[in-house]
């Protein structure tokens, strides 16, 4: 089966459609409790004015954050840069590569307050379901796929203080599907090969992923490699540390860390909220902010003579994740998200604009 390579269909069917794309970029971020709970960006409105309209919680949090390290160009135009896209050397100052992500506790919330935590030990099981269904081209479809995965974790092997403490989880996918009706039998097989791929990652004693490595299963087809990065994306995204002291509804807190998404370097904000507690069940929101490390757009599958670099980039998200009290592993959440980029320079008189749209749910069994 000749197919292109997901991260082509991801990226370049988003630039063959651009007039249409560039129209969504112009549209004002929707709000989150929205019909349809898309996520949008508007490239003109700085990111700090932006922020404090949309976030108020996210604003202050993420002032804080900049209001405890060194001055910078970016902190001094109020947060992060504008075009979404940090200066050479700034994204370090952010977030460096390899560090561990930092938490910045907001508000501790109201009584009672119940403790989330700690990170899985060595021999933590489970299982679930992901469904996931990315979106490149709004004239087309979603495309969903469900994958079962079993989770185990070890000690870890890599090297370094920090790798020593922490926890080597190894997600095996037990089954992959389209999860829609009337799938091409050749499509649909394709994707079955996904079986036996795995996701590895650590984390950290404070629930913090980081490290995460993919490998595909024998005789998968590699132009489906992008799901499964998507999965490893996810799992990083929703391995949330958590303060070490108990929290309430309203507590937030802020973490800030380096991540690798659909290939590119950025670094991401997240604000954690705890919405509700009934008995052991916690209730989490969490907006994502994330920013490019550099204006480099060098993704496997582009033409060469597609631009290697951008002149502005978005990204953001929202979700809901459901944890029991003294667990750091959630039990279920919902999340959408949104990365969008214009390539070329900023003063074409026309730029390819690249937007691709993100929506994921899980659920795990009870331990």
């Amino acid at each position: 089966m000749k197919t292109p390579t997901m991260r082509t269909a991801l990226f370049l069917s988003a630039v063959a459609v651009a007039s249409a794309l560039a129209c969504g970029c112009d549209k004002k971020e929707t709000q989150r409790d929205s019909e349809q709970g898309n996520v949008a960006s508007d490239a003109g409105v700085s990111k700090a004015s932006q922020v404090a309209a949309d976030e108020p919680d996210l604003a202050k949090a993420m002032g804080s954050v900049a209001a405890g390290r060194a001055n910078t160009a970016a902190n001094t135009a109020g947060g992060p840069p504008p075009t979404g896209i940090f200066a050479a050397g700034e994204a370090d100052k952010a977030a460096a590569k390899g560090a561990p992500a930092a938490l910045t506790v907001g508000s501790d919330g109201a009584e009672p307050r119940v403790s989330l935590g700690p990170a899985p030990k060595p021999g933590f099981k489970r299982a679930g379901t992901f469904d996931l269904a990315t979106q490149s081209d709004p004239q087309q479809g979603a495309i969903p796929i469900q994958f079962a995965v079993s989770f185990e974790a070890s000690k870890g092997k890599a090297e370094g203080e920090a790798a020593a403490a922490a926890t080597q989880i190894v997600a095996k996918v037990t089954s992959a599907k389209i999860n829609a009706p009337g799938v091409p039998a050749d499509l649909a097989a394709a994707v079955g090969k996904l079986k036996g791929s795995r996701v590895e990652y650590l984390v950290g004693p404070d629930g913090t992923a980081s490290s995460p490595k993919t490998e595909m299963s024998k005789g998968a087809d590699p132009s489906f490699r992008d799901p499964l990065q998507a999965l490893s994306d996810l799992l990083v995204n929703v391995a949330l540390p958590f303060p070490s002291k108990p929290v309430g509804v309203g507590a937030y807190w802020m973490v800030t860390s380096r991540d690798v998404i659909l290939g590119l370097d950025v670094v991401t904000y997240r604000l954690v909220k705890v919405e509700k507690i009934e008995g052991n069940h916690v209730s989490l929101s969490v907006n994502t902010k994330r920013y490019a490390a550099s204006p480099s757009f060098e993704i496997e599958g582009l033409p060469p003579e597609a631009p290697k670099f951008m002149s502005e980039f978005r990204s953001q998200g929202e979700g809901k994740i459901s944890v029991a009290a003294g667990e750091a592993v959630p039990s279920d959440g919902e999340l959408q998200s949104m990365i969008g980029a214009a390539l070329g320079p900023a003063d074409a008189k026309q730029r390819p604009m690249v937007q691709v749209q993100t929506r994921a749910s899980f659920t795990l069994a009870a331990p």
